[in-house]
């Protein structure tokens, strides 16, 4: 078939991401395409159907009326510059680690990339236009350390559906802020290091609540982190979870699902 025929039929609007069944193999939801800077990346995750490439699609009116609003909308001089990947970080996903990665965790709808050279999955980090501030790489194969920043220019992650602010969910890795936001209507706020910077309490002072959900050995700084929102914002709960929330426990998901609804009838 036409893969630039089909690419182009999908007329997909800059930063929109699509997974659907494969045109080549008709693998079922195994087919991801992502719009960046006016190109098309595409990739199949079934194995042994090597369908992926990336096509120039150019920037259509919508697009181009996108980025203007959103440069009009963020002040130039706090817009940070556009983060360059390393030239061994690939869009190429296609081994067999990756594919045992993105299995594992169900990150089968959001977009990553590869370090060839220390063999990480790679998440790219967004500012709320969508420009691409950094990444962190999480190793696949037990390689020190486990997450690694590669340009340490973001201070956050946030992962959601929505651009609700009605709640947002502190928690420590990419994975359990992805984990939040597919299975909460919350946004998950990954922590990029050890403490909160002036940064990161900007950014949660926007959040009607806050919830500190940190995994389960990390009870200490649970409460501390806490205790510091609560200087500066009104709601602000600490919760003590029975494991990691990327582990999906029923009870841990069940008990934060309340703790993020209660009251929500009543939040201004």
């Amino acid at each position: 078939m036409n893969i630039k025929q089909f690419i182009d039929d999908l007329a997909l609007n800059e930063a929109e991401t699509v997974r659907i069944d494969c045109p080549s193999c008709r693998g079922k939801k195994t087919f991801t395409a992502i719009k960046m800077d006016g190109s098309t990346i595409f990739n199949c995750y079934k194995l042994g159907c090597g369908t992926k490439g990336a096509v120039r699609s150019g920037y259509s009116r919508e697009d181009i009326a996108t980025i203007l609003n959103k440069k009009n909308s963020v002040p130039v001089t706090h817009e940070p510059q556009k983060f360059v990947f390393p030239e061994y970080v690939s869009h190429d996903i296609d081994n067999r680690w990756m594919h045992k990665f993105i299995d594992k965790w169900n990150l089968h709808d959001t977009y990553l990339l590869y370090d060839v050279k220390d063999e990480r999955a790679v998440f790219p980090i967004r500012s709320r236009n969508g420009m691409i501030l950094d990444a962190v790489g999480r190793s696949l194969t037990g390689k020190s350390p486990k997450w690694l920043r590669y340009s340490g220019k973001a201070d956050f992650f946030l992962s959601s559906k929505t651009d609700n602010t009605y709640c947002a969910v502190v928690v420590e890795d990419v994975i359990s802020a992805i984990a939040i936001a597919e299975n909460m209507d919350a946004t998950g706020f990954a922590l990029l290091g050890t403490s909160l910077s002036s940064k990161s309490r900007q950014e949660l002072c926007k959040y009607h609540k806050v919830i500190v959900a940190l995994d389960p050995d990390a009870r200490n700084k649970t409460l501390s982190l806490t205790k510091e929102l609560r200087a500066t914002q009104s709601i602000v709960h600490a919760m003590s979870l029975q494991d990691d929330i990327k582990y999906k426990n029923y009870v841990d998901l069940k008990r934060l699902d309340g703790l993020i609804n209660m009251n929500r009838r009543t939040a201004v």
